[in-house]
C-alpha cells in the first residue's frame, strides 16, 4: 500500500472503495486488449529428403496423441480435409449473408 493511500484511507470515509472505482475507470478507459490468434499445431514438416519429419521440439508421444485423435473419428485423411473445406465454405456463406443484412 502506498503511504498516500494510508493517509487517505485515515482521513477519508470510504476511502478504499472509491480507490478501486477509480482503478476500475482507468482499466476501462485503456484500449481492449485484441485476442491473438492461435497458430495452428503443426507437428511434421518436409525435411531435405523430400519426407514428412517431426519439427524440433515435438516429441514422439505429442505426435501419436494427435494421430490417435485423428483415428478416433473414423475419418480417413481424405475425409478430414473435406470437413476443413466445408467448414470454409460455410464460413464464407455466413459472412455474405451478414453482410446482406
Amino acid at each position: 500500500m502506498k503511504p498516500i493511500d494510508r493517509i487517505m484511507k485515515k482521513e477519508v470515509p470510504g476511502y478504499s472503495y472509491i480507490a478501486k472505482g477509480v482503478g476500475r475507470a482507468v482499466s476501462a478507459a485503456r484500449e481492449p486488449k485484441t485476442p491473438r490468434q492461435k497458430k495452428p499445431v503443426q507437428l511434421t514438416e518436409i525435411g531435405k529428403s523430400g519426407k514428412a519429419v517431426l519439427r524440433k521440439g515435438v516429441t514422439v508421444t505429442q505426435a501419436a496423441r494427435k494421430l490417435n485423435r485423428y483415428e478416433e473419428t473414423g475419418l480417413t485423411p481424405q475425409g478430414v480435409f473435406d470437413l476443413i473445406e466445408r467448414a470454409h465454405n460455410l464460413e464464407q456463406r455466413v459472412k455474405t449473408l451478414e453482410d446482406w443484412l
